[in-house]
């Protein structure tokens, strides 16, 4: 099974998925699609989607990687692809799928609409935020939920 990928590079896919959908999509949902196809992946596939740890941040589950390369955005939507993970498309078919599905399933969401779903009561980043703010979220936690 291939070695997961930075955030960065699964950030590149969904905002290809969104470009192909005449969409933009926010550096807060990009947080939370990359953060749920990573969830998605280790529940369906046993396998990390993404080399880069999760955060219980305020807002959610943050790779702080990704944050340090989209914190300039602000609020506003991403318009290009992140320079240290081009292209996207070497994702191998699982992982793309994964992607695909996980965009599917959300991509409609605002920001807020996906952070309000990651802080569901129960959920990984509320059982880690409540023992530690900003602790990192176990992928077994994740798998299990």
């Amino acid at each position: 099974m291939p070695i997961s990928s930075p955030a960065e590079k699964r950030a590149n896919h969904f905002i290809e998925l969104a470009a192909a959908d005449g969409r933009l999509l926010t550096h807060m949902q990009l947080q939370k699609l990359v953060y749920l196809a990573h969830s998605l992946a280790l529940a369906l596939h046993d396998r990390r989607l993404v080399a880069n740890n999760f955060y219980a941040w305020r807002h959610g589950p943050v790779a702080p990687h990704l944050y340090e390369q989209l914190k300039g955005t602000g609020a506003q939507p991403v318009h290009h692809l992140l320079p240290e993970a081009m292209p996207a498309f070497d994702l191998d078919p699982q992982a793309q799928e994964v992607v695909k599905q996980t965009y599917e399933a959300y991509g409609r969401f605002d920001g807020w609409e996906l952070r309000n779903i990651t802080h569901l009561p129960g959920s990984p980043w509320s059982l880690t935020s409540e023992r530690e703010a900003y602790g990192l979220i176990p992928d077994d936690l994740t798998r299990s939920y």
